[in-house]
């Protein structure tokens, strides 16, 4: 009677151990399973794609990471820039046109006047009323704001990719309201006959 008990007692054992191992299989086949989904859903979206489309056309990276509000704010740099880079250009070239016109000995030099477009007006300069020392200080210091007004567009314009190419790979980053912060008052025991007042604090990962 007693082999019989411990034939039975081994047998049962030899089943758990069974279906342990098998469970554990199981397990680590659904846990590469979720690994691979969760790897495929990392590689369909692409930082490289992001950055790649916010170069060939700035703000598609940022339509691309559903960052829709970006898109004005980056065509509103880029187009703020590109205005100045305009701007400084037209009063640069135009002097340095005129000054090369007089040092040729034009009796009249070209072009004589230089015209501004403003956003909202327009102003026409005639450049016979300055002298030659004049015009070669206003060629310089517009060529220089024309220099810094085409770094800061590129400056923008990497800016917009770098951003691209940043919320790409934060894009499958929970950030997701998933913290609690409970503040509780509480009672505490400081001694064996005396007590004290207090708050905990706790904070919860769900």
């Amino acid at each position: 009677m007693l082999l019989l008990v411990k034939r039975i007692i081994v047998l049962i054992l030899f089943v758990a151990a069974n279906n342990f191992s098998s469970a554990q299989d199981s397990l680590k086949i659904i846990a590469n399973e979720v690994q691979t989904v969760d790897s495929a859903d990392v590689k369909i979206h692409s930082p490289l794609f992001a950055g790649v489309a916010s170069a060939i056309l700035p703000g598609a990276g940022q339509v691309y990471n559903k960052k829709y509000w970006k898109v004005p704010i980056v065509y509103a740099g880029i187009g703020t820039a590109l205005y100045f880079v305009y701007y400084n250009a037209n009063v640069y070239f135009t002097v340095h046109d005129n000054l090369d016109s007089r040092v040729a000995g034009d009796s009249t030099p070209q072009p004589q006047y230089l015209v501004l477009n403003q956003i909202l007006s327009k102003t026409t300069i005639d450049l016979n009323t300055f002298s030659k020392e004049d015009l070669i200080q206003i060629e310089d210091e517009y060529r220089k704001y024309m220099t810094i007004s085409i770094i800061v567009g590129g400056v923008i314009y990497a800016l917009n990719i770098l951003d691209a190419v940043v919320d790409a790979h934060l894009y499958s980053f929970d950030v997701s309201d998933d913290l609690s912060m409970n503040i509780r008052p509480q009672l505490f025991q400081s001694s064996m006959t005396q007590f004290g007042a207090g708050v905990s604090l706790s904070l919860n990962l769900k």
